[in-house]
């Protein structure tokens, strides 16, 4: 993905076989130089006072030319300020670094998808003199155990772009309110069909519950002598690994412990693949990691910056998979699309009871990186490789149950 362009001056493209090339100049604008005639020789036997000037060598060496191939376009601007995109390159960050650009020399570009070219998304960001901070509602409140980042601004709601829930020590981002994409029309038969949702805004925890806290919630539950959870899958491996191995109950237990809720599967995959229902959370080109990375491979939480979605959750491509709320259905789809009102479902629930006993969805993907795919899993007999990750829904997050403040659901 390439984000956050900024340049002053012309941007010409250039594509060579299967390379693609961006030839970007920064800092154009002059006239190109015109080749100077020769000087007129002068006749036999006149006399002059001019005198060629003697150069003292400067100790630089004279830069070589650079050869350009004849059948490409040659570009326009400085040549100093070219660079090249090849195309095994897809997930990277350019921004220019001079924050005195004005809003008319923003641009943004698309790679287009073609043949050996899989486009991935990326956007303008107004330079550093033109951004207007959103300003906070005040009337709006988070509820008690949750703090705003004030430092990550706010949206243009007034809503803290990030908060901390203080029980957890959790970062959470906010995924604002609106219409988005669920399912594919090409795919997996329980992703279908494609149907577009509104939900209200939530927040969602930035990567999954970690063996850390999810160790250390278990620890307060024994101290209360209330019903203990069972430890965690992979309990004996580092804490920075995500928790795995999790029953559906002890999530929800943990979650509602937290005053947070598991997500939706709607939530789940807004906050993975945007607005636009993206393949992937980076947008629908292949992926770049900075070291090796395969399906189903466990890492520590947010140690690769290319799984981030639109809204920068971390990990829902890769890493563990993770339990949502809803029961599960192979037709949820269908039967979610008969409810449509004008092509749209409003904050769609799932299906109100098991359809098939026990079976709770699961999202994330243990084979590929798409991030639409679904399956379900029995609820008391988690897989190995199951975690979860909380949110907190703002219209329920007030109310706040006794049966949740014991963390027992059941």
């Amino acid at each position: 993905m390439i984000r956050n362009c900024q340049f002053n001056e012309k941007v010409c493209a250039v594509v060579a076989g299967f390379s693609l090339l961006f030839l970007v100049g920064c800092g154009g604008g002059s006239d190109p130089v015109k080749q100077q005639s020769q000087p007129p020789r002068q006749a036999a036997g006149s006399s002059t006072n001019m005198r060629a000037p003697t150069l003292k060598p400067t100790g630089v060496k004279p830069t070589s030319k650079k050869t350009v191939n004849k059948t490409q376009t040659v570009p326009e601007g400085n040549p100093d300020d070219l660079f090249e995109v090849v195309d095994y390159v897809h997930n990277f960050e350019i921004q220019k670094p001079d924050p005195a650009g004005q809003s008319e020399d923003e641009f943004v570009a698309l790679l287009p998808a073609g043949a050996g070219v899989n486009a991935s998304s990326f956007s303008i960001v107004k330079s550093g003199t033109e951004a207007e901070p959103h300003q906070p509602d005040p009337s709006f409140k988070l509820p008690e155990g949750f703090t705003a980042i004030k430092e990550a601004g706010y949206s243009q709601q007034g809503l803290p772009n990030r908060i901390r829930c203080d029980l957890d020590y959790s970062e959470m981002v906010l995924v604002p309110a609106g219409v988005s994409v669920q399912g594919v029309v090409a795919g997996d038969a329980n992703a279908k069909p494609q149907f577009s949702v509104y939900q209200d805004a939530f927040y969602i925890d930035v990567h999954e519950v970690t063996l850390e806290q999810y160790r250390r919630w278990r620890s307060e539950m024994i101290a209360k002598k209330g019903k203990v959870p069972e430890p965690a899958g992979n309990d004996s491996q580092p804490s920075n690994l995500p928790a795995m191995g999790i029953s559906y109950t002890d999530a929800l237990n943990y979650s509602r412990s937290m005053n947070k809720q598991l997500p939706r599967e709607t939530q789940w995959e807004k906050a993975a693949r945007g607005e636009q229902g993206f393949t992937y959370p980076w947008g629908s080109g292949r992926p770049l990691w900075q070291v090796t990375r395969q399906p189903g491979q466990i890492d520590p939480v947010a140690t690769f910056s290319g799984d981030r979605s639109p809204y920068g959750v971390y990990d829902m491509a890769g890493n563990a998979r993770e339990w949502c709320d809803d029961w599960y259905s192979k037709n949820a789809y269908q039967a979610a699309l008969a409810l449509s009102d004008a092509g749209v479902v409003r904050d769609w629930m799932g299906p109100r009871r098991a359809v098939e006993p026990s079976m709770r969805v699961v999202r994330g993907n243990q084979k590929s990186w798409e991030v639409w795919k679904r399956t379900g899993e029995n609820m008391r007999t988690p897989p190995a490789d199951v975690g979860f990750r909380c949110v907190l829904n703002l219209k329920s997050a007030s109310a706040t149950p006794e049966k949740t403040k014991s963390g027992s659901t059941f």
